[in-house]
């Protein structure tokens, strides 16, 4: 059989408290669980109505970005928790943008022929961490992300 977690504790002289049944506000664990779903609930909710919503696990990069943004460090208060990780942000290398709005990418002159397409419409889900002042885009009619460096924003009503 093996041994619970407050039997473990006891052995390694490791000190915790309970929090009674229901009482989410006292457990640190909780409350950012909490705090996580709330952000991400508003940018689901601030996505523009045609993106398939089916993709939502495609906005959680930047919902954990954003959200480490403007969160503080519990090691260094004056730092944001994403400093703390991952260093400083630079937004002029990495542009953020809202989750989801529709946007066109266009291709690049290179791989386009002369009398082909010049942009795909698509949605924008995050910024492209790896590469210079690039976006990541899913693009509906390929079902499939694609990154790329120009693209035009598409306003919507709410």
């Amino acid at each position: 059989m093996l041994p619970n977690v407050k039997t473990i504790h006891d052995s390694h002289d490791i000190d915790y408290q309970l929090t009674p049944a229901y009482m989410h506000r006292q457990n640190a664990a909780e409350r950012a669980i909490q705090t996580f779903k709330n952000h991400f609930i508003s940018i689901l909710s601030s996505t523009n109505p045609l993106f398939p919503l089916h993709q939502w696990c495609r906005l959680l990069p930047q919902a954990q970005l954003t959200l480490n943004l403007l969160r503080r460090s519990r090691i260094n208060p004056k730092l944001s928790a994403q400093a703390q990780l991952f260093g400083q942000f630079d937004f002029n290398r990495t542009p953020l943008a809202p989750p989801g709005h529709k946007v066109v990418v266009h291709q690049p002159i290179e791989q386009r022929t002369s009398w082909g397409v010049r942009g795909e419409e698509g949605f924008y889900v995050g910024p492209a961490l790896e590469h210079y002042r690039c976006y990541r885009c899913f693009v509906t009619r390929y079902n499939s992300i694609f990154n790329s460096e120009s693209v035009t924003w598409i306003e919507h009503q709410h």
